[in-house]
């Protein structure tokens, strides 16, 4: 069961009853989470309840009583011809993606970094990912969400991992996108069994493959290259430039470069909340053959609850890359 809370003027209510549609969406370019609610807002029977949402009004949603969503109603519009009130929620991150910071790190690690931007900035810090590896960066009237990532993407060129910024409650947490793997398996069986799937639509494309990076220093010297031999075969040369960086191993930053083909999967299914952008699934599609035992990364997810009927909805952006 769905249920979402609000405080508004100071005052706590259940507004659950007069909710006519919930929708929560993550996504890896969108940084925040978005809640899309729409109240019924009586105008002419004022018999009934009237709900008030604003700007600034904060909210949170429970699934079968526990919290899943905390943040704050961002957009909001009346309309008078189909009585309702739709609105926009999205969690605390929103904070750090709408104010900029200026710093100029040196031998810092992006934990500690991130620790200082978001002191800064007014917002609670969770568990936040380790990396050990200190960064030289200057950050130049950025976001303090581009500061973060920005320092991450400095480490994840020498450790080759992904991070992801995720809100838990009111507090950042940064976590290694597609580490977290739900217990939870995506799966279409001929003979029905377990089947959770409403329908998949499959992509592949070369369109971004990098099978071969030439390496030169900061006079455009060259300095070596690394490649994928078995592509290069299969698909052509396709190649990039990276110019050496001080701090950085310029051939693992280079590996790092090479991009295969890119596959990619939008799954509507029956709802599970474990199933969000950051963490990893596994499917069993027996009718592609690169899904019937797959590991793949969430990508993107919209999850959405009829109140009404109880119905429980999801669907995903899956990719076998985690970028």
């Amino acid at each position: 069961m769905i249920t979402l809370y609000s405080l508004y003027n100071g005052v706590v209510r259940d507004i659950t009853k007069v909710v006519k549609s919930i929708s929560c969406s993550g996504d890896k370019a969108q940084a925040a989470r978005k809640l899309d609610i729409t109240l019924a807002y009586p105008i002419w029977d004022r018999n009934q309840p009237r709900t008030q949402i604003g700007p600034g009004t904060k909210v949170w949603l429970l699934l079968d009583g526990k919290e899943i969503f905390r943040g704050v109603a961002w957009d909001r519009e009346i309309n008078s011809a189909s009585e309702e009130l739709p609105f926009v929620a999205y969690d605390y991150l929103i904070y750090l993606t709408k104010s900029k910071v200026t710093y100029n790190f040196v031998n810092i690690t992006p934990e500690d970094a991130t620790k200082k931007i978001c002191s800064e900035l007014g917002v609670e810090v969770g568990t936040i990912a380790s990396t050990g590896l200190k960064v030289n960066r200057l950050i130049a009237q950025k976001t303090g969400y581009e500061a973060i990532m920005e320092l991450y993407t400095q480490a994840s060129k020498t450790n080759g991992k992904r991070y992801f910024p995720v809100m838990d409650g009111t507090k950042l947490c940064v976590i290694e996108k597609g580490q977290i793997v739900v217990d939870y398996t995506l799966r279409s069986r001929l003979d029905g069994a377990g089947n959770n799937l409403l329908s998949t639509s499959y992509r592949d494309s070369l369109e971004g493959m990098v099978n071969k990076v030439k390496i030169y220093d900061n006079k455009n010297n060259y300095a070596g290259e690394v490649s994928n031999a078995s592509w290069m075969d299969e698909y052509g040369l396709l190649q990039d430039n990276y110019t050496q960086e001080v701090d950085k191993d310029s051939s693992a930053v280079a590996k790092g470069m090479l991009t295969g083909v890119k596959r990619s999967v939008t799954i509507p299914a029956l709802g599970n909340w474990n199933c969000r952008t950051g963490y990893a699934v596994n499917t069993e599609i027996v009718y592609v053959d690169i899904l019937q035992n797959a590991l793949m990364s969430i990508d993107g997810d919209t999850h959405t609850w009829e109140p009404g009927t109880g119905r429980y909805t999801m669907s995903l952006s899956l990719s076998f890359g985690n970028e």
